[in-house]
């Protein structure tokens, strides 16, 4: 039972990602416990589980150079930007509103680190640095309902609402306001729908989500482009270890070793801006991210290493170099 509330509870506080492109952190979040790191497993939490992650994501861009930028501002292509990381640090919680229906939140602090962009004058093009953007992001709301069970095959439902309670107010190191797109918040409401399934043979599993993100319009009359994420994970349990403790009245603390192969991508349309579409924004992403989890008795921790495969951004974007994702976690 404990084994089966640990490895539940893991799995709620890290629903992702999903993966992100370059300008945007993953939409995700779920219980951070056995099972995927990225992928959301179709496993709700058992009936009164309460548990607590903190999770950290971390994208480092291949960013234009200052020559880049003066280039595409020379040739008329203004507005392109460059930011060389973005982090994403999230505090989650998630509850057992039954054994087939677990709600979770989760509410981000985003940080963008040295935002640059092109821009022409006259018939030369310049590199302005704008400086970092941080703040708390907007609170997201998940529910993940099972409907089918069978053996050890799980089929869930997701659905969530994503709140404009983030930061949009924030200011550039010239005194300017940040574009939207580079707000902590974008002031709009988003809907999520999707599903996913898990399938177990002994310990090794498999679990496979998609989720649409539909996005409104938001703050500075932009609206962040939709975006529909696809995933899926082998994961194995590795043999555990009782190791035994000092004191006779304290329980055996039992380490349990996951490992995981994912594939995580997203496809995420362009950026409206006063109902325009923005050229140099939206594209797809698919990532290729090994991980691996510990836990023992309620507590937890995790890291995922992501490369990307397949890059097709639209117009002049950065590429994502890599993606690195880490957490801990906490069961009750």
């Amino acid at each position: 039972m404990n084994f089966k509330i640990t490895t539940n509870a893991f799995l709620i506080l890290s629903i992702i990602s999903t993966c992100a492109y370059s300008d945007h952190p993953s939409v995700a979040f779920g219980l951070e416990s056995a099972g995927p790191i990225n992928t959301i497993a179709a496993n709700p939490a058992p009936l009164g589980t309460l548990a607590f992650g903190l999770r950290t994501e971390v994208i480092n861009n291949d960013r234009f150079s200052t020559e880049q930028l003066v280039q595409f501002g020379a040739t008329g292509q203004e507005g392109i930007h460059s930011v060389d990381r973005i982090s994403s640090t999230s505090l989650s919680v998630a509850y057992g509103l039954s054994n087939d229906l677990t709600l979770s939140a989760r509410l981000p602090y985003i940080e963008r680190k040295n935002i640059r962009e092109s821009e022409a004058h006259g018939e030369e093009g310049e590199a302005h640095s704008h400086g970092d953007s941080s703040g708390f992001g907007d609170a997201l709301l998940l529910a993940n309902y099972r409907f089918y069970q069978a053996d050890d095959l799980d089929v869930s439902l997701l659905f969530g609402i994503k709140a404009p309670s983030g930061e949009t107010q924030v200011k550039d190191s010239n005194g300017e306001r940040f574009e939207t797109e580079f707000q902590p918040g974008t002031g709009a409401w988003d809907y999520l729908l999707g599903a996913a399934i898990s399938q177990s043979y002994g310990p090794l599993a498999y679990h496979a989500n998609i989720l649409y993100n539909q996005t409104t319009e938001g703050s500075q009359h932009t609206e962040i482009g939709s975006s529909l994420s696809y995933n899926a994970a082998v994961t194995y349990r590795l043999q555990t270890h009782d190791h035994a403790s000092h004191s006779h009245i304290d329980k055996p603390l039992e380490l349990k070793w996951d490992l995981s192969l994912e594939a995580n991508g997203i496809s995420r349309r362009e950026n409206r801006l006063h109902g325009q579409l923005e050229d140099n924004s939206g594209g797809s992403t698919l990532f290729i991210s090994p991980g691996i989890k510990v836990s023992a008795n309620g507590f937890g921790g995790f890291i995922s290493f992501s490369l990307p495969v397949i890059q097709r951004q639209k117009g002049q974007q950065t590429d994502i170099d890599n993606r690195i994702v880490a957490g801990i976690s906490i069961t009750l």
